[in-house]
């Protein structure tokens, strides 16, 4: 047995496979530390596959709290993670769209699924979860109506701040104008892509593109992002536990040499 634990902003996630494929995926949001955190997902993980406590397995960690995770073998950057990850899933993919709740970064890969180079998003947190969940906030909405509602026009709104914090006021603003909800969330999901565009360009966008991260499941910032770059992204069944899978099968090689 081999796991992968992600240590993220917001939540948890770990992976524990054998040596073919994942047996155990758990994701949580929680206000725990990472040691915490992981070491109660890993027994949760122990008691559901019934796997003796004398049984001992490599562990990766990976995430922004990696080196909470002291029980680990390693810890790797997420870059690299995504990456393996990914590519497990995708063989085809060559560049990877990582969008999380506080940053997004890009990757592109080989074919053999090696990280050649990636650009992280810029200090700015408007291209980001967190970000769009302050926004469904200011619309009074969840993220499925807005996503709704962004798809009933056919352009949105400029928001011109690059700014999280002005482009709330900004928002705010048109609201108050009396500018549609819809024109609006349009205007949002726009200006997110806007941000993530700025990694991409610099790595150049070669498909497949992979898109990972909790905000893979917005269907609106999808929409958004495959009219801008023209091309059908794939996403993974569990976005959120790429990272995680990346690790375990990297915990996995560590194991094999």
């Amino acid at each position: 047995m081999f796991a992968g634990i992600d240590v993220g902003t917001e939540s948890i996630k770990v992976v524990v496979m054998d040596e073919g494929n994942p047996l155990f995926t758990k994701m949580e949001v929680t206000e725990e530390s990472g040691l915490m955190a992981s070491r109660r997902l890993m027994e949760e993980a122990r008691k559901a596959l019934s796997l003796n406590p004398a049984n001992t397995m490599k562990v990766a960690a990976t995430g922004i709290g990696k080196k909470t995770v002291s029980f680990a073998d390693r810890q790797i950057s997420e870059q690299i993670c995504h990456t393996r990850g990914a590519h497990w899933l995708f063989p085809s993919a060559r560049t990877v769209l990582d969008i999380g709740a506080s940053g997004s970064r890009g990757m592109k890969l080989s074919g053999e699924g090696k990280l050649l180079d990636f650009a992280l998003n810029s200090k700015c947190a408007s291209g980001t979860g967190a970000f769009l969940e302050t926004m469904t906030k200011l619309l009074e909405t969840s993220f499925e109506e807005m996503s709704t509602l962004a798809a009933a026009v056919a352009e949105g709104t400029k928001i011109s701040n690059y700014c999280a914090v002005f482009a709330e006021s900004e928002v705010i603003s048109k609201i108050h104008a009396g500018e549609s909800r819809a024109s609006i969330a349009a205007g949002i999901y726009e200006a997110v892509v806007d941000r993530l565009m700025e990694g991409l360009r610099q790595l150049g966008i070669r498909p497949d593109l992979v898109v990972t991260g909790g905000v893979a499941k917005n269907a609106g910032i999808l929409r958004a992002l495959e009219k801008r770059i023209k091309l059908a992204v794939k996403i993974p069944g569990d976005p959120q536990s790429v990272g995680a899978l990346g690790a375990a099968l990297i915990a996995r090689e560590m194991a094999k040499r």
